[in-house]
Formats: structure tokens, sequence, C-alpha cells
């Protein structure tokens, strides 16, 4: 007695990931068309990204151009990198997938640099338009550079502000004082004023002076 085996005419098409949602949905059409009853398959290579068509060639049928046409998927501000696809649910591509992707790269850069306790930072040039960008890596556990640089400018717009109100006290204080024969007027006052900012230091253009010849 022997048992009957029939060869099997069913494909996997596998496609490497990450792609536009619009691109996918394209090939998805397309591949329903052409091979029906087409159906996603769980990836089983836990390493590579990518989306599985199964396919049964026995069931492959032309689809001409204008209907090949039709199915197009168009492209809009609203796709979605995709990684993957199926069985197994939809990912895509996010900051946060980025992120613990490239983890072990940042541990590896830290380890290879043990002086840098906070952050790493690397140039990076490109090819094509020679543009230059920076590529940091910051440990949370300790202040980033956009951070130490917002307590910066909060130090010193708060220490400008202090300068400003002694500043500003010391002008009223000595508004206040007799004007050394000086008559009560506009002008006397605002010539009153300046001698204030002089003798403060304070910043202060004099356009009272004739421009030498």
């Amino acid at each position: 007695m022997s048992a009957h085996t029939s060869e099997t005419t069913t494909v996997d098409i596998r496609i490497a990931t990450p792609l536009p949602s619009s691109v996918l949905l394209t090939l998805g059409a397309l591949l329903d068309s052409a091979y029906p009853g087409a159906q996603l398959a769980t990836n089983d290579e836990k390493y590579r990204d990518q989306v599985i068509f199964r396919v049964d060639n026995a069931k492959r049928q032309t689809v001409d151009d204008v209907t090949a046409a039709d199915l197009r998927v168009e492209p809009s501000g609203e796709d979605l990198d995709i990684i993957a696809l199926g069985p197994e649910g939809v990912r895509t591509l996010t900051p946060e997938f980025i992120a613990d992707s490239f983890l072990p790269v940042i541990k590896a850069a830290f380890e290879m640099n043990p002086e840098a306790e906070n952050y790493l930072e690397f140039t990076l040039i490109d090819k094509e338009d020679h543009h230059r960008y920076l590529l940091t890596f910051c440990k949370s556990a300790h202040q980033t550079p956009h951070e130490l640089r917002k307590l910066a400018e909060q130090d010193l717009a708060d220490a400008r502000g202090v300068i400003h109100r002694q500043y500003a006290a010391a002008i009223y204080g000595l508004l206040g004082q007799p004007r050394a024969g000086r008559p009560d007027t506009y002008e006397a006052g605002v010539k009153a004023a300046l001698d204030a900012v002089r003798q403060l230091g304070f910043p202060y253009t004099d356009d009272s002076s004739d421009d030498e010849g």
C-alpha cells in the first residue's frame, strides 16, 4: 500500500519592509486579482522585517493593464510605513520602533567612549547634497544638551529681570533727588534720567552729539 502525494502549488512571496501602506495595498490587490484567494502569511523569520503573501500558482489568472491600473492605490499624506502586516497584526514604523532597533548601537557607542558621561555627538554628511547633520546620543539619567540650554536661557532671563528691576529702582531713586538747580520741566526730567543712566552704566544711545565731518 502506497500513499499518493501531490506536488504543492503554493508559493510564498516575501516583500521586504518597511514600505508605504499605499504600496502594500496595491501589491495585495494585484496579487489577489492575479491569484484569487491570496492570503497574508505569518512572518516566520524573527529578525527580518517582511510581509508574506501566500499564493496558489494553480489559480493564476491574467490581469490586463487597465485592470491593474485601476487597482493602484494612490500615495497620500496619510501613508504609513508598514513593517508587519498579517495574522500577527500590523506594525508601523514609529520613533519607538526605531529607538528599540537602534538601542544596541547606542549602548555600543557609549561602551567605546567611556569618557562621555552624558552624551555623544556624531557628524553625518549627506553624499548627495553635502548637507551636514548631527546625530546625538543622550543618557536620560543626566540632563540633555537641550535641557541644559533651556536652563541656561532661563537663568539668563531671570538675571536680566533682576538687573532691570535694580536699574529701574536706582533710576527712580535718582530722579527723586534734587536736580542741581535745573527747572522742573519735561526736558529737565529727561536730562536727569540720562544722567542717572550714565551714572549706572546702563546701555543707551546718545544722539545729541553732532557727527564729525
